[in-house]
């Protein structure tokens, strides 16, 4: 296991090869097999808690697609409050639904529709909970509870200390337990946010010429 971690582990954009899938395995598979042509399926939602890494995998799947030259939206409600999308469509990418207004509710419920029409076209969405659970249009969230519903089940403390601790003895230092402990309670919890402060760790050590240590480590912070 920790050799396969360290394979599949890099700094970098989101993929679905450097997402560590724990619990996840089955929902890795099914995607791997979407975007190779092999799943059958077309309408996908993963719901789950911040930081499980379903934001993680709707960004590696439209990035796919559109590598693949597919007409691929990915649309991030967080900070898009308009769906305004009028070409033709291969692949709708809805990253957190529960943030969308009334109005844009609606026309999330025509683009399904349009999507569904299209024989050959892909929707995937996210959410905090589960279709029936979110505060959203009923019609809606019964849509979205239609094709595959995977919960993203987030890493557990003790497999982001392995991997955050095996990230860094591949980069050459060893990370005390008491940093890991450190970063899981002051800092982002998800896994890529963890790796991009122990990486920036790394980098402050060599350029103070220090040991990493936790009062280095609150300089950093």
């Amino acid at each position: 296991m920790r050799q396969q971690l360290l394979d599949i582990l890099e700094i970098g954009p989101p993929s679905l090869d450097n997402f560590v899938p724990d619990n996840n395995e089955e929902l890795l598979y099914t995607l791997k097999n979407l975007v190779a042509g092999n799943q059958q399926d077309r309408f996908y939602y993963l719901w789950g808690s911040t930081g499980c890494g379903k934001s993680h995998l709707l960004q590696a799947i439209a990035t796919i697609f559109l590598e693949q030259q597919l007409n691929t939206f990915y649309i991030d409600c967080r900070q898009i409050d308009k769906l305004n999308i009028d070409s033709n469509i291969d692949c709708l990418v809805i990253d957190n639904v529960e943030w969308l207004d009334p109005a844009a509710q609606i026309k999330l419920f025509n683009l399904y529709n349009q999507v569904r029409e299209n024989t050959a076209s892909i929707f995937l969405a996210s959410g905090s909970l589960p279709p029936a659970q979110l505060d959203i249009r009923q019609d809606l969230a019964t849509r979205l509870g239609w094709g595959l519903v995977y919960q993203v089940h987030e890493l557990t403390d003790e497999k982001k200390i392995e991997v955050i601790q095996d990230y860094a003895a591949r980069c050459g230092f060893e990370l005390p337990l008491e940093i890991c402990s450190y970063l899981l309670t002051h800092k982002q919890r998800d896994l890529s946010s963890l790796i991009k402060l122990v990486n920036a760790l790394d980098q402050l050590s060599l350029t103070r010429k220090r040991p990493v240590t936790l009062p280095l480590l609150r300089e950093l912070l």
